[in-house]
């Protein structure tokens, strides 16, 4: 969503978001953002504690002056590595993603977008016209219980693989998340992965991050009985899965620890 208004014979180019961090050391791995929360999202994911944000909740999204946003990002261009623009998903507002990614980097700052990789051909345009440097994205696993959509969710699965193939294009850092479900990702994580990991073994400069979800009280999810259900794995579950990474697919895994769950 692109928002415009004349004030003035001047067109104020606006963007929907839900707020911005000038600088945080948890949103890319290792490195420093400036992280930006735009709203919507096509997916229902039942652990997101973004979700109101994600339904575009006006208590929360509001329209703000793109030209404002990116001086924000400027002033801070000494202190971070990238921009990092997050959701919700961030390609569902993709006119407003453009003029801000633009805007930035003719400052000679470099960007990350956080996407859930479902709208290959917007992805694409954005690398074709080089406004991404980075990219990060989870696999979720399996996708039609953790992106919330059940049997409405193979469409987009097959827009995710898809998204994998226009990145295999392009000379971009790739952060494949992967968010552990308890019981349920390490029951389906060989399967999912003997079906991608050719795929994924010819992307350059990837890296992964797996990554316990986790519920109450640290956050709150959509859905908080799904959560109490299958967050908050144990740290068992999460290094097996990170073996499981390791062994088939051909790059850095590191494990991200929120808190010991148990064994």
């Amino acid at each position: 969503m692109l928002i415009v208004e004349k004030r003035l014979d001047v067109l104020v180019m606006k963007a929907l978001i839900a707020g911005f961090k000038r600088i945080s050391l948890t949103d890319v791995h290792n490195e420093p953002t400036f992280t930006l929360w735009l709203c919507g999202c096509n997916l229902r994911c039942p652990f997101c504690h973004n979700w109101k944000l994600a339904i575009g909740d006006r208590e929360i999204c509001k329209p703000i002056d793109i030209n404002y946003i990116v001086d924000r990002v400027i002033s801070t261009k000494k202190f971070i590595t990238y921009l990092h623009v997050t959701g919700g998903e961030p390609l569902l507002q993709l006119a407003a993603l453009e003029e801000i990614f633009r805007g930035v980097k003719d400052h000679d700052v470099s960007t990350s977008l956080n996407s859930n990789l479902t709208f290959p051909d917007r992805l694409e345009y954005l690398l074709s016209k080089g406004l991404v440097d980075h990219i990060a994205t989870d696999l979720k696993i399996p996708f039609d219980e953790l992106s919330g959509l059940g049997r409405e969710s193979g469409v987009l699965w097959k827009k995710f693989i898809e998204s994998l193939e226009v990145i295999l294009g392009y000379n971009v850092i790739f952060e494949l998340r992967i968010p552990v479900a308890r019981d349920l990702t390490l029951k389906y994580i060989e399967e999912v992965l003997s079906s991608i990991e050719r795929l994924l073994n010819n992307i350059n400069n990837m890296y992964c991050i797996v990554n316990p979800l986790v519920g109450e009280p640290l956050v709150d999810p959509r859905d908080r009985d799904w959560a109490r259900r299958y967050c908050n794995p144990s740290m068992v579950q999460v290094y097996r899965v990170a073996e499981i990474v390791k062994e088939r697919i051909g790059c850095k895994v590191y494990v991200k620890k929120w808190w010991s769950f148990g064994s």
